[in-house]
């Protein structure tokens, strides 16, 4: 394990840009998936939250070039994906400090809000601030204070039809030549144990979740299906834990879901299917 400057981390959310967010918020609908309300976020962006037991994924979309969003404006001009990952603060302002204090080369800390409404009608602002590392490999990679939880995860926004419970891996395709820094770096920055699985692939362990890290090459070998492909670095699939496989399996048959089953416990729904992120469904 490498040296750590921080206790161990835990994923706080995946971040899937999405050029057209209404076709994206649809899309996902039609996988099982329950939706927040349209938030819109003071810095210039608008979301749609998935909502899971500890963490949660979120698809965004840019409403213009800006200082503070540039990396996912250019992310969803090249047409959008899994643009980025992000774990738990409890104070994103210190744990600047500690990075740079590190090594570390970080943006300073920026506090947002969006307004969030409340089935009893009420609005209240779900406020946020955020630590971005300049330099992660591979893909944006952020921690995230949450100054108001409760506004997020409630139970109105927590089930969904096809079971998801929570992010079980990250799939991260990084340069052949940087597989094993990358992975030392994330190490450090989450304080995750890191595995080298072969000479193309290492694992970290975050939590109970897991980021692999793996060449474009051996993409295959670390998701364990040929049927995932992605050439350049970035986020190539995302493997979320079920409650219920076949309920989901019923659900994407009626709706007309493309869905591959790889075994009897996990299926992938293809990025074209999923807003352009691969996810795989596996039985919890």
């Amino acid at each position: 394990m490498t040296a750590t400057i921080a206790a161990q981390r835990q994923f706080d959310h995946a971040v899937v840009i999405c050029p057209d967010l209404d076709a994206a918020a649809q899309t996902w609908q039609r996988l099982g998936f329950t939706l927040t309300p349209r938030g819109f976020h003071t810095l210039g962006s608008q979301n749609h939250c998935v909502m899971l037991a500890r963490d949660y994924l979120e698809l965004m979309h840019v409403d213009g070039p800006s200082e503070a969003l540039q990396y996912y404006w250019h992310s969803q001009q090249h047409g959008g994906g899994c643009a980025a990952l992000s774990c738990r603060s409890d104070d994103a302002v210190a744990d600047a400090a500690t990075l740079r204090g590190g090594g570390w080369h970080t943006a300073e800390p920026v506090e947002f809000s969006r307004p969030v409404r409340l089935d009893d009608g009420s609005e209240h602002p779900a406020t946020f601030r955020v630590t971005a590392m300049d330099d992660a490999p591979g893909a944006r990679f952020f921690l995230c204070e949450h100054r108001t939880p409760e506004l997020l995860w409630r139970p109105e926004w927590m089930t969904h039809a096809n079971g998801a419970q929570a992010i079980g891996t990250m799939f991260l395709v990084v340069a052949p030549s940087l597989v094993d820094a990358a992975a030392r770096a994330y190490a450090e920055l989450m304080g995750a144990e890191l595995t080298q699985l072969s000479e193309h692939v290492c694992s970290l362990a975050v939590g109970d979740a897991t980021l692999v890290l793996s060449t474009p090459q051996a993409l295959a070998a670390a998701t364990g299906t040929g049927h995932i492909r992605q050439a350049v670095p970035g986020y190539a699939a995302i493997r979320l834990r079920t409650a219920s496989l076949e309920q989901a399996r019923a659900l994407w048959r009626e709706a007309g879901v493309p869905s591959l089953d790889l075994s009897a416990t996990e299926t992938l729904i293809p990025a074209h299917a999923a807003a352009g992120v691969a996810l795989l469904f596996e039985q919890r």
